[in-house]
């Protein structure tokens, strides 16, 4: 995956997930808070603006899932196994 993304302290309340990019997108690296009320936020760069603040926003959690997973199925590798982005996204893991 291009340069390196920013490095960011250790947080036991954000699941940090990184996604190989393709001839169309990016690579990116999302930060994901434990989730609130089937909520959570991500915060996230892309290898186009690593060096720059990341976007933030607030996701469903399974819409988040729905992205990672198709980004699996497109067989771009993910840094996290998708078991435990769910377990994440469902409230637990750590």
């Amino acid at each position: 995956m291009g340069d390196n993304p920013p490095m960011k302290p250790a947080d036991p309340d954000v699941l940090s997930v990184q996604v190989a990019g393709d001839t169309h997108e990016p690579d990116r690296l999302m930060l994901i808070s434990r989730p609130h009320d089937g909520e959570v936020t991500v915060r996230e760069w892309t290898s186009k603006e690593w060096n720059s603040e990341p976007s933030e926003r607030r996701m469903d959690a399974n819409v988040l899932y729905t992205v990672l997973e198709q980004a699996s199925k497109e067989r771009r590798r993910l840094s996290q196994e998708l078991h435990r982005v769910r377990l994440w996204l469902d409230g637990g893991g750590s």
